[in-house]
């Protein structure tokens, strides 16, 4: 799912949001609204656990990201969120740290181009 920094395919995730031919705005807004609460928090527990060397719990909120990346089709976001989810139990805590900050700034750039390509949906 290699993609540029921020890039986002949400047509999976309109194409769910559609109801008898329309865009369903509501649904919309929910879900992205859903995905950029919960990330929000996640990228905080992954610095806390980070920070408390919890390797279980930093895995365990990578796993998420990656799962709510795809979903929106945020494809680097998924990515990043891969690898912190398989090196977070042995990996080298540079590298952790390094693929933390990345991740928590392609959450950033994600957000953008949400905000950007649904105006309507996305409340901040």
């Amino acid at each position: 799912m290699r993609t540029q920094p921020g890039a986002v395919d949400t047509s999976n995730i309109v194409h769910v949001c559609h109801s008898d031919g329309r865009l369903d705005q509501d649904l919309l807004r929910e879900m992205l609204g859903y995905f950029i609460d919960e990330n929000r928090r996640r990228m905080e527990k992954a610095l806390d656990a980070f920070a408390t060397d919890d390797r279980e719990a930093l895995r365990q909120v990578a796993h998420a990201v990656r799962g709510s990346a795809a979903m929106i089709g945020a494809g680097r976001l998924h990515d990043l969120a891969t690898g912190l989810e398989y090196d977070a139990t042995a990996g080298d805590p540079d590298h952790i740290r390094a693929t933390i900050s990345s991740m928590c700034l392609e959450f950033t750039a994600v957000h953008a181009t949400l905000r950007a390509q649904h105006p309507d949906a996305v409340i901040d």
